[in-house]
C-alpha cells in the first residue's frame, strides 16, 4: 500500500500499486504535489529540467501509465479515435459559432444571429405569445428586413438553431400530484405507480382519455450541456475553477479548499466543542 497522489487523494489515502496507476491515468496527479522539486512523500528527487514544456511532459507521463497499466495496443488506438472524434466535434462546434455570430443583416451593430434570435423567443416565452403569432412576427420582420438578412420565418427553424447549441430542454410526463416523472421503469404506464392517478387528460365532456396528451408535463434542462458551454468561455472557465487554481502555496489556511483535508468532505470536521476551563477546541 502507497500514498496515492492524485487530485483526490492528495497523498493521504493509501492504495495498491494498480489502484494508484488508475487514479492517475483517469484523475491525474494534485497539480501543487507535482510541482514540487521533491516528492517529500515517496521519497524521491526528481529536478525540473530547464525550458522542458510542461505539455510535453505531462503527455510523456500520461504514456508512460498507459504503459505501466500495460494497456494493449488495440485499446490505445481506440482512445485516439475517441480524441480524434472530439476533435471533429469541436470543428463542428466551431462552424456553429461562426454561423451564431453573424449580423442578422450586414449592417446591423447591435445584435448577431444568435442574440437576435435568443431576444425574440425571451418575449414570446414571457408574453405568452402562440405559436402562430410568433411565426407571423418572424415573417413580418423577415420581410421588414434587408433582402440578405439571416433571420429564420418558422418557429421549428428558431427551435431547431437553438439546440444545436444543447440550449433546448426534454419534456418529461410527470404525475398530475407530483408522485413521479414517467420515465426509465416508469415510462410506458399510464396510470401513476403511487396514486393511480391517469397520465392522459381526460376530455371534459365526453369523459374519455386523450392518449399522448399528459396533464402535466416537466421541462428538463440538462445540467452536463449547460456546463460544457460555461467551460467554453475563457474567463468562466477561470471562474469555475477558482478552487482548484487558488489553492494557497505557502502552507497558511486562508480559505478551506487550503486544507489537505478539503478534497475529501468525509474527513472534515463537522462537529466542535469548546472546555470552558483551558479554552481548547476538540475536534470530531
Amino acid at each position: 500500500m502507497i500514498n496515492c497522489p492524485c487530485i483526490d487523494c492528495r497523498n493521504i489515502d493509501r492504495h495498491s500499486g494498480s489502484v494508484v496507476v488508475a487514479h492517475l491515468v483517469t484523475r491525474g496527479m494534485d497539480e501543487a504535489y507535482k510541482m514540487r522539486s521533491d516528492w517529500y512523500h515517496h521519497g524521491e528527487l526528481i529536478p525540473m529540467a530547464e525550458g522542458e514544456s510542461k505539455h510535453n511532459q505531462w503527455n510523456d507521463e500520461i504514456v508512460g501509465l498507459y504503459q505501466a497499466a500495460e494497456f494493449l495496443d488495440e485499446e490505445f488506438a481506440a482512445q485516439l479515435e475517441i480524441v480524434e472524434g472530439n476533435d471533429k466535434k469541436e470543428d463542428d462546434f466551431l462552424e456553429k459559432i461562426a454561423d451564431a455570430e453573424t449580423p442578422p443583416y450586414p449592417t446591423c451593430v447591435n445584435h448577431n444571429k444568435l442574440s437576435a434570435i435568443v431576444s425574440l423567443f425571451r418575449l414570446k416565452t414571457k408574453n405568452g405569445w402562440s405559436d402562430k403569432s410568433f411565426n407571423d412576427l418572424l415573417e413580418t420582420l423577415h420581410e421588414m428586413l434587408p433582402e440578405d438578412n439571416v433571420l429564420h420565418t418558422l418557429l421549428h427553424e428558431v427551435k431547431k438553431f437553438l439546440r444545436s447549441f444543447d440550449m433546448g430542454y426534454q419534456k418529461i410526463h410527470a404525475c398530475v400530484n407530483d408522485c413521479c416523472l414517467f420515465r426509465k421503469k416508469f415510462k410506458l404506464l399510464e396510470n401513476c405507480p403511487k396514486c393511480n392517478a391517469s397520465r392522459w387528460q381526460t376530455n371534459m365532456y365526453t369523459g374519455e382519455l386523450k392518449k399522448g396528451v399528459p396533464q402535466k408535463v416537466l421541462h428538463y434542462f440538462p445540467i452536463i450541456p449547460r456546463l460544457k458551454r460555461m467551460f467554453r468561455s475563457e474567463q468562466m472557465a477561470k471562474d469555475l475553477r477558482w478552487h482548484f487554481s487558488n489553492k494557497s502555496e505557502d502552507g497558511k489556511l486562508r480559505h478551506p479548499v487550503d486544507s489537505v483535508l478539503g478534497s475529501d468532505e468525509s474527513q472534515i470536521p463537522i462537529i466542535c466543542s469548546r472546555r470552558k476551563e483551558s479554552e481548547t477546541w476538540t475536534f470530531y
